[in-house]
């Protein structure tokens, strides 16, 4: 009875995504067919608005995801596994609950000119923000918090609460900790976080709108822009830049993964096994820069031998 039972639950998971993911595939079609086409690649990189909407994208991405990492790390390290830690799990539903616009909204009303900031301090200012920075920093405060809610169902394990009791007592620091011990085997739960927060933050667009730059805005906005309009070849380009966000979000995946494995060969390995030394080479270098050097000089006084027994 139980093989029966999990082939039914197997095919009625898959029949669920297909449900799902059904409406995707004449989309998909309609981003395919146009990229087939030089032409119309062409329109999209001779368009003015692409060169800085994509710098806009690229910058406020990674400030987004860097960012949002860099506090949620900073956060585990200040906090983690003490009772602070624990108040804070119990207040993160609150800060995800928060809409996303929402969110924005609030940002834009204490920061903007004419903002609660700018009631107490009317020479501050904004600058013209054409990257993007303010749209970064505010997405990477809100997915913060989502990022600390994955983490946090894998810092409960007892298994690791005694692990670092032991680190702790042998003198490592947090960060060794940090590096060592908890982000290695949660490298798949933080790592599928960082792909959503990534994807995200490249196609989000209500933000964008709220608090990215104006004129020319983010590809996400340009490319939503363009597919609402009624001129078919405005909507291929905006099919193409939805590609080329895409495409983007590719490269972010495969510079992501090469840092990480250049990340792990920093990490000891937990069974003792260390890697063969390697000699230096500027000492090598060097010693047989002397050796010779005293071949020369003993050569030109007519000894060969280097030796001074004779005198």
């Amino acid at each position: 009875m139980a093989t029966p039972l999990r082939y039914a639950l197997i095919f009625l998971l898959w029949a669920m995504v297909a449900v799902i993911y059904a409406p995707l595939i004449p989309a998909a079609l309609t981003l395919i067919s146009p990229a087939l086409s030089l032409t119309h690649w062409q329109a999209l990189f001779a368009d003015p608005q692409l060169p800085q909407a994509l710098l806009a994208t690229l910058v406020s991405t990674t400030i987004a995801a860097v960012g949002a990492l860099l506090i949620a790390l900073l956060v585990i390290v200040a906090l983690w596994p003490w009772p602070k830690w624990q108040r804070m799990c119990a207040r993160l539903p609150w800060l995800l609950a928060i809409p996303h616009v929402a969110f924005a909204t609030s940002a834009l009303l204490l920061f903007a000119e004419g903002g609660l900031l700018y009631d107490y301090f009317p020479y501050f200012t904004p600058l013209m923000d054409k990257l993007g920075i303010g749209l970064g920093l505010t997405l990477a405060v809100k997915e913060s918090a989502f990022l600390l809610w994955i983490l946090a169902a894998v810092l409960s394990e007892k298994r690791l609460l005694q692990q670092v009791i032991v680190l702790d007592s042998l003198g490592y620091s947090r960060w060794q900790c940090l590096n060592w011990l908890l982000l290695p085997p949660s490298h798949l739960h933080w790592a599928m976080a960082m792909l959503a927060i990534v994807a995200w933050s490249l196609s989000v667009v209500d933000v964008a709108i709220i608090l990215g730059p104006g004129n020319p805005p983010t590809l996400a906005v340009i490319s939503w822009q363009w597919l609402t309009q009624g001129d078919a070849d405005q909507q291929t380009k905006g099919a193409l830049a939805s590609l080329l966000l895409m495409l983007l979000l590719a490269a972010y995946v495969l510079l992501s993964y090469l840092l990480w494995r250049s990340w792990r060969r920093t990490i000891p390995r937990v069974d003792g096994i260390r890697k063969p030394a390697t000699p230096l080479l500027p000492g090598t270098n060097a010693g047989e820069f002397f050796t010779l050097n005293r071949c020369a000089v003993c050569g030109s006084a007519g000894d060969p031998r280097g030796s001074v027994d004779d005198q």
